[in-house]
C-alpha cells in the first residue's frame, strides 16, 4: 500500500517501524521540519498505520510505501531476492550468508524479504542516503540495503533498541554505518563503549526537538490556585519502564493525606490490565482516569489544565529505560512543573530544584512529598516552569536540532568528507 503525494525527486530514504505512530511525535515532526527545511524524503513504514493519527501527519510530502503484512503479500516479495540473484548471484549469497551469522533470529526471513523489496525500490528512484529510526529491526534492514546497493546509510538510536539488541549487534551495525545518531548523551557514551575500537562511525548526539509552532502559547502562571481539585498529569505508554505503579502509590498517599487532586494518565499499552487492577485495589477510581492513547491535539489540552506533570521512571528488569521522554518537553514548554527521576538521559533536561524536581526511581512516598510541595507552592511552580521553558528554548527546538541532523543526511548524500567543519559550526555535536 503506498499513500503518494506531489514531491520532488526523492534523495533519503527512510525506514521506520511504523509510521506516523501516535506515541512516536519526534518522528513525525523531524520528518515535518526537514520537509520544511527543504529536503525530499521518501518513507518506508514497516508496519501500517491504524487508528488516531495528529494532524500534522496531513502535512507530510514524502511518499510512504507500507510492507505487507499478510503472508501471500509478504511471500511476493520474494521476487525482489530472485531478481537480486540473477543480476547479482555472489553478492546475494553473501549478504544472505552474512545476516544469517549475524542475525539469526525467527524473524530474520520476513526482515530480508523487506530489505530487498526497499534495495530494488530505492535503486529505481535514485535514492543516494538512508536513514533508519531505530537501532533494532529498522537499522538492521538498512544495513542489509547498504551491504545489497552500496549506498551509505545511517541510524537514529532511542532507548528500548539499544539497551534490549546485543552489543555485537550495534557494534556491527555502527561500523557499517555513515554516522549514528542518539538522543541523549548517556546513550552516546553507551554505544560508543560497545562499538568496535577503534571507532570510526561518528556518533552525534542530537536530542528530539520539539516542534513550537505545534503548540500555543504556554501559560506560566500559579496553576494549583486555579482549581479546587488539582491535575496531575502523565502522558506515557503503559510499559513497565514508565514507573507508573509508583504514581499510583503516591496518588495513594495522597488521599490518605486529603489532598485534594485528580490524576489523568494519558496513553495506552500491556500494563492497562494491570494498572486499571492497582487503581481498584488502592480505592482510586474517584481520583485516577485511565485516558487511553490521545491526539497531539487532545495532549495540548490536558497540558493547559494540569498543575503538574509526573513521570516516574524506572530501568525495567530486563534493561530497557527511556531516554530523555518527549512528554516531559512538551510539558516543560507548556509551562507545566514537572517531576521525574534521574533515569538515562533525564538529568540532561531536568536539574533538580532549577527547572523541575528530580525524586529517586521505585519510591512513591518521595514521589508523593514532591507533588504535594508543587501542589502547595505556587510561586516554586513558576519558577520552575519558566526555567524549565527556557531550557526548551535554548537546548530542544526542532528546528535548530533537525537542521543538525538535515547537515549529517546532506553529507550521506554528497561524503563524508565535509564532516569536520560541521562539527565545528553545529553545537549539538558532542566530540568523543
Amino acid at each position: 500500500m503506498e499513500r503518494e503525494k506531489l514531491h520532488s525527486a526523492p534523495t533519503v530514504a527512510y525506514i521506520t517501524k511504523c509510521f506516523p505512530r501516535l506515541s512516536e511525535t519526534f518522528i513525525l515532526h523531524e520528518v515535518v521540519e526537514l520537509e520544511r527545511q527543504g529536503m525530499s524524503l521518501r518513507i518506508f513504514s514497516l508496519l501500517p498505520t491504524t487508528g488516531k493519527m495528529h494532524q500534522a501527519a496531513q502535512t507530510v510530502q514524502a511518499q510512504i510505501t507500507y510492507m505487507p503484512q499478510n503472508f501471500l503479500p509478504k511471500l511476493r516479495l520474494f521476487g525482489a531476492v530472485i531478481r537480486r540473484f540473477m543480476s547479482a548471484p555472489r553478492t546475494t549469497l553473501v549478504v544472505l550468508m552474512t545476516a544469517i551469522w549475524h542475525f539469526h533470529h525467527i524473524a530474520l526471513f520476513k526482515h530480508l524479504l523487506s530489505a530487498f523489496a526497499i534495495a530494488e525500490q530505492i535503486e529505481r528512484e535514485g535514492i543516494s542516503h538512508i536513514h533508519a529510526h531505530y537501532a533494532n529491526v529498522p537499522a538492521t534492514i538498512a544495513l542489509i540495503v547498504h551491504r545489497l546497493t552500496g549506498i551509505p546509510y545511517s541510524f537514529t538510536a532511542h532507548a528500548k533498541d539499544i539497551y534490549l539488541s546485543k552489543p555485537s549487534h550495534l557494534a556491527y551495525k555502527i561500523a557499517h554505518a555513515r554516522f549514528v545518531v542518539t538522543c541523549t548523551a548517556y546513550n552516546q557514551e553507551y554505544l560508543t563503549r560497545v562499538a568496535t575500537k577503534p571507532l570510526s562511525t561518528p556518533i552525534h548526539r542530537i536530542y528530539h526537538g520539539l516542534n513550537l509552532r505545534a503548540f500555543p502559547a504556554p501559560m506560566i502562571a500559579e496553576r494549583t490556585l486555579a482549581n479546587d481539585a488539582p491535575l496531575i498529569l502523565t502522558v506515557a505508554r503503559l510499559v513497565d519502564k514508565k514507573g507508573l505503579p509508583y504514581l499510583l502509590e503516591a496518588c495513594h498517599l495522597l488521599k490518605t493525606r486529603d489532598v485534594a487532586f485528580n490524576c489523568h494518565i494519558i496513553g495506552d499499552g500491556p500494563m492497562r490490565a494491570k494498572l486499571e487492577q492497582r487503581i481498584q485495589e488502592l480505592e482510586l477510581s474517584d481520583r485516577v482516569t485511565l485516558s487511553g492513547a490521545q491526539t497531539h491535539e487532545r495532549v495540548i489540552e490536558e497540558y493547559q489544565q494540569a498543575s503538574v506533570k509526573v513521570l516516574p521512571c524506572v530501568v525495567s528488569d530486563n534493561g530497557d529505560r527511556d531516554g530523555i521522554p518527549n512528554v516531559l518537553v512538551e510539558a516543560m514548554y507548556m509551562g507545566v512543573p514537572v517531576i521525574s527521576t534521574p533515569i538515562s538521559g533525564i538529568p540532561e533536561l531536568l536539574h533538580d530544584g532549577e527547572n523541575g524536581l528530580l525524586v529517586a526511581p521505585h519510591n512513591a512516598p518521595a514521589l508523593a512529598e514532591a507533588i504535594i510541595l508543587l501542589l502547595h507552592d505556587a510561586s516554586l511552580c513558576t519558577r520552575l516552569a519558566t526555567a524549565a521553558r527556557q531550557t526548551v528554548l535554548e537546548r530542544f527546538s526542532t528546528e535548530q536540532n533537525v537542521q543538525t541532523l538535515k547537515h549529517l543526511l546532506m553529507m550521506g548524500e554528497i561524503g563524508i568528507s565535509s564532516l569536520a567543519s560541521v562539527e565545528r559550526d553545529e553545537h549539538e555535536h558532542v566530540s568523543l
